[in-house]
């Protein structure tokens, strides 16, 4: 006769028990709640303001771990900027603008749609941490130096994004100007809420829009 497999441990009222994370994804999560907490903590008291012992009680994590992975104030502002704009990226890379052939409209039909994905990405809280950082690099040179590694490589991180999600809209020549454009019409525009309502931005953001999309030639 075979013996009756033992009974399911049914006394622990607490349900499975969640495996270990390893060191890495410890690490990771570290990181990844230091830079949040430096986003919040730059939007709510600006550079000046802004502390690492603040960012250290916001992120839940001690001064030995900031200083383990970020060595300078500037350093640790300009990865969390960065960290933001990768995410948002990400969210324009994975929907694609169109039809691989140009889709209903042509190019300008697609590039409408990157526009408007791009004022999403650069509002909110990249458009207030950027205005803080950009006003600040002015008389800090670390400040500035890492600013301008960060400017190279969100360029190259959104032209990759735009490739992913409209091949044959990037390829054209005249593209590249095109984006730089819009991106410097963008991030102006947001610093304006610095001295102006949201309403009267938008209603600026809306003309300046067609501007830019009637600049783009049809094929």
């Amino acid at each position: 006769m075979t013996a009756p497999e033992p009974a399911a441990d049914t006394g622990s009222t607490t349900g499975p028990r969640r495996a270990r994370r390893t060191q890495a994804e410890r690490r990771a999560a570290t990181r990844g709640a230091l830079l949040d907490a430096t986003i919040d903590v730059l939007v709510d008291r600006g550079y000046a303001g802004l502390t690492t012992v603040a960012v250290c009680e916001r992120a839940g994590v001690t001064r030995g771990a900031q200083a383990h992975y970020f060595a300078t104030k500037a350093e640790l502002v300009v990865e969390a900027l960065s960290h933001l704009t990768d995410r948002l990226v990400a969210d324009l890379a994975a929907k694609p603008l169109g039809a691989p052939d140009g889709g209903e409209g042509g190019p300008r039909a697609q590039y409408a749609v990157l526009v408007d994905r791009l004022w999403e990405i650069f509002s909110g809280p990249v458009s207030f941490a950027q205005l803080e950082l950009l006003t600040a690099a002015r008389t800090d040179d670390d400040l500035r130096r890492h600013l301008t590694r960060f400017e190279r490589a969100v360029m190259t991180t959104l032209g990759d994004g735009a490739r992913q999600a409209a091949p044959h809209l990037v390829d054209r020549p005249e593209f590249g100007a095109a984006m730089a454009t819009t991106i410097a019409t963008i991030r102006g525009l947001r610093m304006m809420r610095a001295v102006a309502s949201e309403r009267t931005v938008r209603r600026h953001w809306s003309e300046a829009r067609e501007q830019l999309l009637a600049g783009l030639p049809e094929v």
